[in-house]
């Protein structure tokens, strides 16, 4: 994840946050003996996003890098194509801001641990 997370900066994009492996992150973190804040996650997020990565990016930067990924013949069908094997799970969560509700500035990025690697190539 290092290396991706430095690829995407190559291009001048920016990150909030990642994870190579999310569930199993959560999963960790809510089993710890001494659990630090709030838990992230029930079992059922565990389960639905073991083997999966995460980019957390302002929403520019992650519209930027899946509009170049749409125009790759590796990446199209995975950022193009929803709930097929493979596709990424994309996400603007809607935030309340105390007198109304507005979109995230950020985006989340889900998308299978295994294409870390040909990710990173592809964006080298």
């Amino acid at each position: 994840m290092v290396d991706l997370v430095r690829a995407i900066w190559a291009r001048r994009w920016q990150t909030a946050a990642c994870c190579q492996d999310t569930g199993e992150a959560v999963e960790a973190e809510r089993n710890a003996v001494e659990p630090v804040g709030e838990p992230t996650g029930n079992s059922g997020f565990i389960e639905y996003y073991r083997g999966w990565a995460w980019l957390k990016m302002p929403r520019g930067d992650a519209l930027a890098l899946l509009s170049d990924l749409a125009a790759d013949d590796q990446f199209r069908e995975f950022v193009t194509t929803r709930w097929a094997q493979g596709s990424w799970r994309l996400h603007t969560p809607v935030v309340w801001m105390g007198e109304r509700f507005t979109t995230a500035a950020f985006v989340q990025i889900y998308f299978p641990s295994n294409q870390i690697i040909a990710l990173t190539k592809v964006l080298i």
